[in-house]
Order: structure tokens, then C-alpha cells, then sequence
């Protein structure tokens, strides 16, 4: 639409006694003494504001070395090179940066603290896994507290775990032990060696466990049994959400599609997420379980839940840290190996030092295993025992293997980034007696 003429007219006249003002010395004076003030007020207004800036980043400073000197005693950062992801001291991997904020936003205290984390959890569930099949997710504290909510939602039925799959966890503990640790009513059923249909012939309706043990050659899939009213239980160790193209590596995906009603798997390693105890499944069985009475003293926090979540959403994506660490090539182990090598043959304090070529493992006995490359190296003057425990107290504690003479190094879990800081760790330790050479941990 056309401007009117009055309004085009009302314009000009507006202008012309903008421009008319600007000419006169009053107005040009005015102008002049106000940027006269602003230029002398400059520097104060700047150093003031340098001044906030500086408090500001000593507090900062000083809130960094504090947390330091308290919390490290608690907190270690941690160098996985032993080869192995699932040590006894953790994996070292961490999980993604936005999963930790994700945890500090839930850490802060000012949020809703109700249902609202597991509704994301279920959202992102069904993004990545087929939305048609009703899922449900409950995340416990860790894995034994999933398996204890699992005994009590379903002790209405008989729980039957066969003695093939009694597979011993990452605690330590058999499955069967912390399945019947608060209320012992799991069965065992069958030989150790093979299930066959007729161990089940006594049980009409019951709820069946099965599990990984690592060494079979696939992951386990739920049993072809002529009985209807059986619900399936598949426990995962060590597994990821989604089927990769690793076929050897077990995913809550394949586990459902082969006919698992639940799917019971550890949050922490190659899932990706805090450690936790995970169960996915029929919605109607799942929230069976999470209505008993004693959910809410096994359930995650919602730091927990929130981290989670952030893990599902990147899980399709394949950024989660784990994922870069399985998807390093052979290549590029090597040149690590050799750079790292180089460097540490330049300290006097190295006899020997070589690059081997072994497989890396998620678990000691699993069948998972990985083309990798290792830095042996030999000290002058410690064995390989003092060396590996000197390292492991290290800031950060690295952690090696060991044989009789040198102490092996083993890239395939570790980030390119933390290579230096091996390097500074093992080529720094001149000292002969452990005694000089172990680092205090402030």
C-alpha cells in the first residue's frame, strides 16, 4: 500500500528540523560537552568493570583449588591403559560433556523433582527403539538394584533361572546371589552345561532368567519354549542400546526383536551412560515393578535419569566418547604407539621400549576383542610391579598391565588427548626406590 501524501509531508517537515537543529553552535556545544564526559568517564567505568571481572575470576580460581585439595580424594581422574575396559577401578572412559551438565542442572536443587525424567527417558526410548512395541525404561542405582526390583515385581510368579546361566557379575557376586539377595526365592533349574525343554516340564506359568556369560560365541536370545504363559528374561552385562555393526556386541534392540519381554543391562561401559542398572521392556510388566514398594529406595537419582536421557538422545548418533574409542582404527593405534614410544626412548630412566600388537577386551574372559597397539616398556631400576602400582597412584592413576619385566601400555581405551600426559607419567619417573617416586595425592 502507497504511504499517504500527508504522512510523506509530515516526514519532510520532521527531518528538515532535525537537520536544522544539528546546525545550531547550542546544539553542536551540547553535543560536544556530553562526549567530553563520556570520554573522561571511560576509564573509570572500564577499570571498574576489569576490576568485576578479576574478582570474578579469582573466586573462580580459588572455588577450582579448593574443589582440588577436598575432592580428589574422592574423585580421581583415571587412565585406563590395561587393555581391559571393565577393570575393578572403572572404565576411565567418560561419559558425554552433556550428560554431565545435564547432571549439574539436576545437582543445583532448583528443578522439579516428580515424573517429568522418566517421561523423557520413555520419549527417547521409543525415538530410538520400535515405538510400536509399547516399551517401558526404569533406571535403578546400579545393576544388583535393578535385579532385586525384578525378584520383587515378579514374586507373584516362580522366577527360574537355569544353572547355565548362573554367570558371575562385575561385583564379583553370581547372578542367582544377587538376584536372592533380599528375598531368596529364584530357582535353579537344569544342568550347568545345556538347557533342554524338559528342565522347565514341573513349571507351567513362570518368569525365566537368561543371561550373557561372554563366552559363548553369540549374544543370548530369549528360549523357544512350548509354554505361553512365560515371561523372558534377558540380562546384558556388557551391551548397547542399538545393534551396531559389531555383531558380537549385544544390544537391547536385538534382545526385544528375538522376543525378550525384559531386558535388564548395565548403564556404565559400551552403553554409555552412568553407571546404573537399567531394565527396558512391556510397559505393563515394567510398571508391575516400579509400583512395589520398595521402587523408590532402588530408583536413580534424577541426575542419574537426566544423564541418561542425554545418552539415548547421542546413542543413535554414535558420539558418545565409548563410541570414538570402538571405532579407532588400527592405523591410527599404530602412530600413538610409535610417537609415544619415541618420546618415551629419550628418558633415561627407560631400558627398553617397543610397540606390540595385541587384541583389546571389554571384560578379561568376554569374547570381545579389538585390533590394538601397546607401548612395553622397561624401567632401569623398578620391576614391573612397583612401576604399574606407582602409576596407579599417580594424579591421574594410570592403569597398566604388567609381565615379569615392563609394564604394557594400551592405547585401544584411551583418548588421543590423555597420550602426553602418559608420556609425562611413565618417561618422569627417574626415581629407583618406590619410596621417591610415589606421587602424594593432595
Amino acid at each position: 500500500m502507497a504511504i499517504p501524501p500527508w504522512t510523506v509531508e509530515l516526514l519532510r517537515r520532521g527531518l528538515n528540523d532535525v537537520a536544522r537543529r544539528a546546525r545550531e553552535p547550542e546544539t553542536l556545544e551540547k553535543l560536544k560537552n556530553q562526549a567530553t564526559e563520556i570520554i573522561q568517564d571511560l576509564p573509570q567505568t572500564a577499570a571498574r568493570g576489569l576490576d568485576a571481572v578479576m574478582r570474578a575470576t579469582e573466586a573462580g580460581k580459588k572455588n577450582v583449588q579448593r574443589w582440588s585439595k577436598k575432592q580428589v580424594a574422592i574423585a580421581i581422574p583415571m587412565v585406563n591403559a590395561s587393555g581391559t575396559l571393565m577393570t575393578p577401578l572403572g572404565t576411565g572412559v567418560p561419559v558425554a560433556e552433556e550428560a554431565v551438565e545435564a547432571a549439574y542442572a539436576c545437582l543445583h536443587g532448583d528443578v522439579r523433582r516428580d515424573h517429568y525424567a522418566n517421561q523423557r527417558l520413555t520419549r527417547e526410548l521409543h525415538r530410538h527403539l520400535d515405538s510400536s512395541a509399547n516399551l517401558e525404561i526404569a533406571v535403578a542405582a546400579n545393576l544388583n538394584a535393578i535385579l532385586t526390583a525384578l525378584v520383587i515385581g515378579m514374586s507373584q510368579e516362580d522366577i527360574l533361572i537355569h544353572r547355565s546361566q548362573a554367570i558371575r557379575l562385575r561385583s564379583g557376586d553370581s547372578l542367582v546371589d544377587a538376584l536372592n539377595s533380599l528375598v531368596p526365592i529364584v530357582q535353579e533349574v537344569g544342568a550347568n552345561d545345556s538347557i533342554e525343554a524338559s528342565d522347565f516340564a514341573a513349571f507351567d506359568s513362570f518368569c525365566l532368567i537368561v543371561a550373557d556369560d561372554e563366552t559363548k560365541p553369540n549374544p543370548p536370545e530369549p528360549l523357544r519354549l512350548d509354554k505361553p504363559a512365560v515371561t523372558q528374561v534377558v540380562v546384558l552385562p556388557v551391551a548397547t542400546l542399538r545393534q551396531t555393526k559389531d555383531s558380537q556386541l549385544a544390544s537391547v534392540e536385538a534382545a526385544i526383536d528375538a522376543g525378550a519381554d525384559l531386558v535388564i543391562v548395565e548403564g556404565g561401559g559400551v552403553f554409555g551412560g552412568p553407571e546404573c542398572g537399567i531394565l527396558i521392556g512391556k510397559r505393563e510388566i515394567v510398571d508391575a515393578i516400579i509400583e512395589s514398594a520398595v521402587w523408590k529406595s532402588l530408583e536413580a537419582t534424577s541426575a542419574v535419569q537426566a544423564m541418561l536421557v542425554s545418552t539415548l538422545g547421542k546413542s543413535a548418533t554414535g558420539e558418545l566418547p565409548i563410541d570414538a574409542l570402538l571405532q579407532t582404527g588400527e592405523e591410527n593405534l599404530k602412530a600413538r604407539a610409535e610417537r609415544l614410544a619415541m618420546r618415551l626412548t629419550a628418558s633415561d630412566s627407560i631400558k627398553s621400549c617397543q610397540v606390540t600388537a595385541e587384541d583389546a577386551r571389554i571384560t578379561p574372559k568376554g569374547r570381545w576383542r579389538y585390533p590394538s597397539r601397546q607401548v612395553r616398556v622397561e624401567h632401569r631400576s623398578l620391576t614391573a610391579k612397583e612401576w604399574a602400582e606407582q602409576l596407579r597412584e599417580e594424579l591421574p592413576s594410570l592403569i597398566v598391565r604388567e609381565d615379569e619385566q615392563a609394564i604394557i601400555v594400551d592405547l585401544k581405551w584411551v583418548s588421543p588427548a590423555s597420550d602426553g600426559k602418559i608420556g609425562e607419567l611413565i618417561g618422569g619417573l627417574q626415581s629407583a626406590s618406590p619410596s621417591e617416586t610415589t606421587s602424594e595425592i593432595p
